[in-house]
């Protein structure tokens, strides 16, 4: 299965209705979105105490997947579930620290958890994987995700990603778009 990794022009015409758990859209770069916000402590320190925005407290940790990620914010909003549409602001980068994608600046990308063809690593990486090794991220967190191949583009790679490249992307969830009564 070949993923499609959005561009930004995409992005602009497919993301409409996404809000954050206030009702709106919060861009990153936004001075809502640079209020200070707990993060989890690798210790243990419960999140009252750890580090605030910008300050990482986290380890980057490993899942048995190969994705390894680091909590740079934990968010104080609602956690998405399988099937629920989110919107992500993002920033991508190869290993060598080029960065090759960014919705900064722009509007986020928004795509249905587990469902949509969006890379594998996303959605675990946003969406978790009930819990065993990693938890769904929560509305206003911020995450660093470091993908190899087999959860990024594989053998084939896509576009200006080349073959079997392993990827990181900076990862912002801003947002939850609630679903209707019938499903829609």
């Amino acid at each position: 299965m070949k993923y499609v990794f959005p561009t930004i022009a995409t992005l602009l015409l497919t993301l409409t209705g996404c809000q954050n758990h206030s009702g709106n859209q919060t861009a990153i770069n936004s001075p809502a979105a640079s209020q200070p916000v707990a993060t989890a402590s690798p210790a243990g320190t419960p999140a009252s105490e750890a580090s605030v925005a910008g300050k990482s407290a986290d380890e980057l940790k490993a899942t048995p997947s190969g994705l390894q990620y680091q909590d740079l914010v934990v968010g104080d909003g609602p956690k998405p579930l399988f099937g629920q549409t989110v919107s992500v602001h993002y920033t991508g980068r190869f290993q060598n620290g080029q960065q090759f994608e960014s919705s900064l600046g722009g509007r986020p990308i928004s795509f249905k958890l587990g469902m949509d063809s969006i890379i594998k690593g996303w959605h675990i990486g946003i969406g978790g994987d009930g819990g065993k090794t990693i938890e769904a991220m929560r509305v206003g967190g911020k995450r660093k995700l470091i993908l190899p191949p087999e959860l990024a583009y594989g053998k084939e790679g896509n576009g200006k990603i080349p073959p079997n490249a392993t990827l990181i992307f900076e990862v912002e969830l801003v947002g939850i778009k609630k679903a209707s009564a019938f499903g829609m």
